[in-house]
């Protein structure tokens, strides 16, 4: 079990999705195939894998030899197929879970290029310790050298919550639900940082929203550039700044 950290970000454009998030306070969990990374929640398995895990699933059944070849044929034609969608036939779960992103980093300039439209957008922190239900149903991504090998069922889960070593800049968490949407507690968002390319006429409209819909709590802020360096500084303050 990994201890959650005190505060995880949301880095997102500024787009019509942010809007909704915000207005009813619900993020937007994503299915496997609209994810960026096509090797995301994939995974691997040997026959010898498979097979164990057949007669583990179908142990109440009088399997036979011919059983045990009609599941080895599945395998290799899906193998050549270059699909490990038989997965599925264990646990359904794998192609139901939509899982929505965050990571520990809210200062990453990468992800500001990658995630909120090369700081035309925002980055969102959230204090998970606010929303009991939230912080519970937060996973740790860990990366590996190579994808997940399925030895048990349990291998399933695991290979939602691994991506490559290529992706472990992002330090990554996932909120994991079988459902579209996921309600949260407006106290969870606790600020609202705009990327440098945001004209302040934009902001200014943002904090109105912001303020007709009680989050007065999440302060607003803009990245600056000063002595070579990013700062975030209070919107309040950009006329003196």
């Amino acid at each position: 079990m990994h201890q959650k950290p005190k505060y995880i970000f949301k880095y997102h454009s500024l787009n019509l999705h942010l809007i909704e998030m915000l207005t009813n306070a619900e993020f937007y969990l994503s299915r496997k195939e609209d994810l960026n990374d096509p090797l995301d929640m994939r995974c691997c398995s040997t026959l010898e894998s498979f097979l164990n895990m057949y007669v583990k699933k179908h142990s109440a059944l009088d399997l036979k030899k011919e059983h045990l070849e009609n599941a080895s044929t599945l395998f290799n034609i899906d193998l050549k197929r270059g699909s490990n969608d038989w997965i599925e036939i264990f646990d359904k779960s794998h192609s139901q879970i939509r899982i929505s992103s965050f990571t520990e980093d809210g200062n990453n300039p990468l992800m500001w290029s990658h995630y909120s439209e090369n700081h035309q957008g925002v980055c969102l922190k959230f204090e998970p310790s606010r929303d009991q239900k939230f912080e519970k149903d937060l996973h740790k991504v860990e990366y590996s050298t190579e994808l997940v090998e399925i030895k048990e069922v349990a291998d399933i889960k695991r290979s939602i919550l691994t991506k490559l070593d290529t992706w472990k800049i992002e330090k990554e968490w996932r909120l994991l639900s079988e459902k579209e949407r996921f309600s949260f507690d407006q106290d969870a968002l606790v600020e609202i940082v705009f990327g440098l390319k945001v004209p302040f006429a934009t902001m200014s409209w943002f904090n109105l929203f912001r303020e007709n819909l009680y989050y007065m709590h999440a302060p607003i802020y803009q990245l600056q550039i000063k002595d070579n360096r990013l700062i975030k500084v209070n919107i309040e303050d950009l006329d003196d700044y």
